[in-house]
């Protein structure tokens, strides 16, 4: 047997350093990520809001449909050789590539290396199927909202330096810093995260068949709903410096984007932590519903903005409340799948995730082709209220999952 099988796993510290990594890896990425619509204007001399705006869509789309490609697959590889080794390649591949943005000739390379990237990314599912499978299960709640806060607070400090980074020193210096800290996060899971991981016998590999085959309806709906989260919480993000620009002086757009996101992502360091501490308390029935009633309200009020100080103060009251919705919605996931296929699930998961985004990215640029950049965040707030419909369904589904599942156990 496998000495790591036998290791006692200290899951709190496991927690600290898994959620370092994951700040620092977030950080790294909202450090440059963010303000490539201004790279694309500077660089290229591109500034009509809709071809700028096409350009950002189609960044975005290739992005997300590599990753939505490869993360099924890095979740297998993960139940089989591993949950801390995909968090490794995750970093440091990515370490190595995002510099690579400064190499792109034209727009049309800039895709591609995105594409390129972005299929061997993926610290989030990584993370979050790390910390499920080696914390104790009434405490995967709080694990998940701490460690979706180590988001936040990445971008938070990503958002804040990189617009200070990218006023003061430019884009090849942000673009350095990203891959430096992606490499810094991998070295802090390197030498400090422990994962308790017994590989599966061998010759069973093959026998296991389709690792999503027998999942409940409950798994299914809350995938459902992890899509629709996704497309409502991102729908906007390549469009916030477009907005912010129609409010002050374009040469202080990266600045004034870096201090607003940074503002709103410290809402969701809030937002994640208080959810996720209540999903452990409560459940997450009790805490989505409103959550997602006032992230609407926030984008609908951000469509509207007549000032930087109006859209600014509607951005943190969004992300207040939407920045809890990821950490319970896995949380409930969490509870409908057996221990054996989480990392499987939570792969499909992260990867559906980005399929939302995915989707998000087309359906937003024919938006603001068709109707201007206002008008993203209004659709937006449009997709934060479908969840209420669909969270009704899931709670009935996972209810009656965890009924059968008790069940189960009194018969054993």
């Amino acid at each position: 047997m496998d000495s790591a099988a036998i290791v006692p796993v200290n899951w709190k510290k496991n927690l600290f350093f898994i959620w370092l990594c994951q700040f620092l890896s977030i950080a790294g990425f909202s450090l440059a990520l963010p303000f490539v619509p201004i790279y694309i204007r500077d660089k290229w001399g591109i500034t009509g809001e809709h071809e700028l705006g096409l350009w950002m869509s189609a960044f975005y789309f290739f992005g997300m449909l590599s990753y939505c490609g490869s993360t099924p697959l890095w979740g297998v590889l993960a139940d089989r050789f591993g949950r801390k080794l995909m968090l490794l390649r995750a970093c440091y591949v990515d370490g190595i590539l995002f510099p690579c943005f400064l190499l792109a000739p034209n727009p049309v390379w800039l895709i591609v290396i995105r594409f390129v990237t972005s299929a061997f990314t993926g610290t989030v599912a990584a993370a979050q199927t790390l910390i499920v499978t080696n914390t104790p299960e009434e405490h995967h709640g709080f694990c998940l909202g701490t460690l979706s806060s180590a988001i936040w607070c990445g971008n938070l400090a990503g958002f804040t330096v990189g617009g200070l980074v990218v006023h003061h020193f430019g884009f090849t210096a942000a673009f350095l810093a990203c891959g430096a800290l992606y490499l810094l996060a991998g070295a802090s899971a390197h030498f400090f995260v422990r994962e308790n991981f017994t590989p599966p016998p061998k010759g069973t590999l093959h026998k296991k068949g389709n690792p999503f085959r027998g999942l409940s309806a409950a798994v299914w709906m809350v995938f459902v709903m992890i899509v629709v989260m996704a497309l409502a919480r991102k729908f906007d993000e390549p469009y916030v410096a477009l907005m912010i620009e129609k409010f002050c002086d374009p040469a202080k757009t990266a600045l004034y984007t870096g201090w607003i996101s940074g503002a709103a992502a410290l809402a969701g360091i809030v937002s994640a932590m208080v959810i996720g501490h209540l999903c452990d308390l409560w459940s997450a029935d009790k805490v989505a519903v409103p959550a997602a009633l006032i992230a609407g309200a926030g984008m609908f009020a951000q469509a509207g903005a007549g000032s930087l100080l109006f859209f600014g103060t509607a951005r943190f009251l969004n992300n207040l409340a939407a920045g809890g919705l990821e950490p319970a919605f896995f949380s409930m996931l969490a509870k409908v799948t057996p221990p054996e296929k989480r990392g499987a699930v939570f792969g499909l998961a992260s990867s559906l995730r980005m399929g939302g985004i995915l989707l998000g990215s087309a359906l937003s640029g024919a938006v603001i082709w068709i109707s201007g950049v206002r008008f993203i965040f209004a659709a937006a707030g449009i997709f934060f209220l479908l969840i209420l419909p669909l969270h009704m369904a899931a709670h009935r589904l996972v209810g009656k999952s965890q009924v059968a599942g008790d069940e189960r156990s009194k018969g054993s």
